[in-house]
């Protein structure tokens, strides 16, 4: 199941936001604009991870069907331990196999690609809230 072309949270339509190097910086306005990018990116981020997940899974699920049906084509009702071996390596060299496995390679780095992504965009996410919070207590304060 490709889910490349499903719009679950579409690309927002701005830039991501850049971190500046010292968020106190930033007036409250700009860090609520801030706040709302960031949270729209991460939005994105979530969904394309949720897509890579499932396209990964769909693959190793291939994977794992294309291997089962070679064995059973390979042994047949045989169970000797050299027919098992040799039936393990004829599969690992078939075609259809070698592609499944670079398939299942390239879907778990496009994965972990998005999981970095939304894990540095939480991060960004978080350190924004905070400065927020720090405010918000200090107008506590003055009053």
């Amino acid at each position: 199941m490709q889910l490349d072309k499903l719009d679950l949270v579409p690309e927002p339509r701005y830039e991501n936001a850049k971190l500046p190097h010292d968020i106190t910086d930033l007036g409250s306005d700009q860090l609520a604009e801030m706040f709302t990018i960031l949270t729209s990116w991460a939005d994105f981020f979530a969904s394309k991870l949720t897509q890579a997940q499932i396209d990964e899974k769909s693959t190793e699920a291939k994977l794992d069907y294309e291997v089962a049906k070679l064995t059973v084509e390979l042994l047949g009702k045989a169970t000797k331990t050299d027919k098992v071996s040799l039936a393990k390596a004829q599969i690992a060299i078939e075609p259809n196999i070698v592609d499944l496995k670079e398939k299942l390679h390239e879907r778990y780095a496009q994965r972990k690609i998005w999981e970095l992504l939304m894990n540095n965009q939480e991060r960004d996410i978080a350190l924004v809230s905070r400065e927020v919070s720090r405010r918000q207590g200090e107008r506590r304060r003055e009053v």
